[in-house]
């Protein structure tokens, strides 16, 4: 076990638990084992097969969600000397993007799908008599209006 995973293995150990973050999918590595993708095939010609494409992605050492945060995050800008520039206000390295802005936007809210729940439309049923008369119909527009007036 390298120093770094183990490491990263010692800070975790009974601490609540957290969303893992990109260098938590890096040290995990790829599951190997298989020696080349197993074809099978799919039920529809048609279609394609998961699977499959799940075990050769295996195979190669590729993990979508490691390569996605990976590209999302960027890299470190060097400068001329090969050394990486620090924000002085942060004090982070200054990363470069390796994607134009839109795709990453496009990326990033794809993904938020995915982390946050989606707000579900709420009906609401009333009982009872909504009609008004012509005088509370007009106390509530002067409400309102006044109401505006004052913003």
């Amino acid at each position: 076990m390298d120093s770094t995973k183990a490491q990263r293995l010692a800070e975790l150990a009974g601490a609540p638990p957290r969303l893992a973050s990109a260098e938590d999918l890096e040290c995990a590595g790829p599951r190997t084992g298989r020696t080349h993708a197993v074809q099978v095939s799919s039920p529809s010609k048609t279609r394609l097969n998961l699977k499959a494409v799940a075990e050769a992605l295996i195979d190669e050492g590729l993990d979508p969600a490691t390569e996605i945060a990976r590209v999302l995050r960027g890299r470190p800008l060097l400068d001329d000397n090969g050394n990486e520039v620090i924000d002085p206000v942060t004090g982070l390295p200054v990363m470069e993007h390796l994607i134009d802005p839109e795709v990453r936007l496009r990326t990033l809210n794809s993904l938020l799908e995915f982390t946050q729940p989606k707000l579900k439309a709420v009906e609401v049923k009333l009982n009872g008599n909504l009609e008004l008369s012509s005088d509370q119909l007009d106390q509530r527009l002067g409400a309102l209006i006044a109401k505006a007036a004052k913003a």
